[in-house]
């Protein structure tokens, strides 16, 4: 008997310790799942932050990739890789997917950051508008955060897996430039046109001013220089000088893709700076405090006036809707589109306008190149 209760007590303890073998390996491995679900949690608490800076790289890229085509408007979104080429071309890093590049965001956890933006999702929607193709497109760019343990392997392909993403979308478009015709002067309104003394209108191989058929004609100074190989002045008939044939677009769209959108001299930076669109509302007057300076396309709603002394010079198209009024001393090169009266004066100094084409086909390049149509969001 006492050998079998012997016995009895000896299973009964291996069974025990069979048995607290198992439950501290449960636990273990319990403890051990935990953890690495910790460790996931924290990255993606930590990380997944900067998938929307990823997403927003991937976005902006692609509208440096638009940009620098040679061929405009682009047609075809087909960003290239080809390293045996030379110069090598090195566009994406997945020429089949779309624009795809990889960053390393943090070595010690073999955490990496990617952002797609692919061919099959980015589209051209011009004709959707209305508009002319190539002109606008939307662009969707997702940032992801993964963990890369295989490199052989997929961002989202175990033991690679992934910390997190996001998908951002856009709008870019072109800016089109189409002038009521060739001319350093595009009168609106003729009869009420006054090219004073000592003022210079330079067409040089164009025309010196421009203005609608049957509307009068502009009242130009005998001291007056109006200069332009195809005329001095001329009456066009279609003239059109609305913001949907001159910029493509209307003007609540231009105001929104615009660099600067004001509605004070005091905000705008001196010198403005190269191949910008300024977009300013209501009146404005540049003096010697403020003048007017720098290179791009300048769209007023009210009316404008350079003052005497300003020593303003600026390079490129202003667009004014209200009574544009020009004093001494200050040169505009490229053209001037005026939709109302028109007060071109100089006392000693020079007041000048002169067509430079050259000029004008620098902004329609860098000024019109594709921009934000609207802001960055969030998609699903």
């Amino acid at each position: 008997m006492n050998k079998n209760k012997q016995a009895q007590k000896g299973s009964i303890l291996i069974w025990t310790m069979l048995t607290m073998m198992v439950l501290v390996a449960a636990i273990t491995a319990g403890m051990n799942m935990l953890m690495n679900s910790m460790l996931i949690l924290d990255s993606h608490l930590e990380y997944y932050g900067q998938t929307t800076s990823i997403a927003k790289a991937g976005i902006l890229d692609t509208l440096s990739w638009f940009r620098r085509q040679t061929g405009q408007p682009v047609t075809t979104f087909a960003p290239q890789r080809d390293m045996d080429h030379t110069p090598v071309i090195n566009e994406t890093d997945d020429s089949d997917a779309g624009l795809v590049r990889e960053i390393e965001v943090a070595q010690n956890r073999d955490l990496y950051g990617m952002y797609v933006v692919s061919k099959t999702i980015v589209s051209d929607i011009s004709t959707q508008r209305g508009l002319s193709n190539g002109t606008l497109w939307y662009i969707e760019s997702q940032g992801i955060i993964y963990a890369k343990k295989n490199p052989s392997l997929a961002y989202n392909t175990w033991p690679n897996y992934m910390v997190g993403s996001i998908k951002l979308a856009t709008e870019i478009r072109r800016v089109s430039m189409v002038l009521p015709g060739q001319a350093a002067l595009c009168a609106g309104d003729p009869g009420q046109t006054v090219i004073g003394n000592n003022v210079k209108i330079e067409g040089g191989n164009k025309f010196g001013i421009i203005y609608p058929s049957g509307s009068g004609t502009p009242n130009i100074n005998p001291n007056a220089t109006v200069t332009g190989t195809l005329g001095a002045t001329s009456a066009l008939t279609p003239y059109n000088t609305s913001t949907i044939n001159v910029f493509g677009m209307t003007e609540a769209e231009l105001k929104s893709i615009a660099d600067y959108s004001v509605d004070s001299v005091d905000d705008l930076p001196d010198p403005i700076p190269d191949y910008k669109i300024v977009f300013f509302e209501g009146n404005a007057t540049f003096n010697s405090d403020h003048p007017l300076k720098g290179t791009g396309i300048f769209y007023i709603t009210g009316n404008m006036t350079i003052a005497a002394n300003s020593g303003s010079a600026y390079n490129g198209i202003i667009y004014c809707k209200g009574h544009y009024h020009q004093h001494a001393p200050s040169i505009i090169n490229g053209s001037v589109v005026a939709l109302d009266q028109v007060n071109i004066e100089s006392t000693g100094d020079i007041s000048e306008i002169d067509y430079d084409a050259n000029v004008i086909s620098q902004i329609a390049i860098y000024t019109g190149q594709y921009r934000l149509a609207k802001g960055i969001y969030e998609v699903k």
